[in-house]
């Protein structure tokens, strides 16, 4: 009779063994989980400042706007970033004289096609007044919640014409220059 137990657990166990054998193995396999694409912007910036050169008040006001209308740019996550434009009214001794919108198109032909493709106009900073030049501004075109930008340095006379140049010197004064960029700082 113990031989026939010891039969029969023996034969249990060897179709146990062969049943576990038999399936495949599962191997744990990590899948990352899917990334849900956003939509960031920068925050609107509404500034209004002054500034008195060769015996006049300048008065500038720069109004940044995220713009869901001007394409959309992708970072390396793949999220997306609405593009800025960047609204420059100026007056003299109370009087506008100049009142101009720009967007990064304003700077295409100055701008690697890839950086371009990549980057949103970020910021703006008031750099100084010259006498019988105008006043000078800093615009950046920029990625998106990054360091890498190019910046430009435009001039706007007294009669409201501009010009800008790629801006090679990137020593400019912080103390001598007000700032504004995402943070509204």
């Amino acid at each position: 009779m113990k031989r026939y137990l010891t039969l029969y657990f023996l034969s249990i166990a060897v179709v146990i063994l062969a049943a576990c054998g038999s399936k495949s193995e599962k191997k744990d396999v990590w899948v990352a989980p899917e990334h849900e694409v956003v939509t960031r912007q920068m925050p609107e910036l509404e500034l209004t400042d002054s500034v008195k050169s060769s015996g006049h008040l300048y008065v500038y006001s720069i109004l940044r706007t995220p713009c869901d209308s001007l394409d959309k740019v992708k970072d390396d996550m793949d999220d997306l970033y609405l593009d800025n434009t960047i609204r420059l009214t100026l007056r003299r001794d109370g009087a506008v004289y100049f009142d101009r919108t720009f967007t990064k198109a304003t700077f295409a032909q100055s701008i690697d096609r890839g950086f371009y493709a990549n980057a949103i106009l970020d910021g703006i900073r008031f750099l100084s007044a010259e006498t019988g030049q105008g006043l000078v501004f800093s615009f950046a075109v920029s990625y998106p919640d990054s360091d890498m930008s190019v910046p430009f340095i435009m001039t706007i006379t007294d009669q409201g014409t501009y010009s800008f140049v790629k801006d090679e010197n990137l020593d400019h004064e912080e103390d001598d220059a007000v700032l504004y960029d995402a943070d509204g700082v």
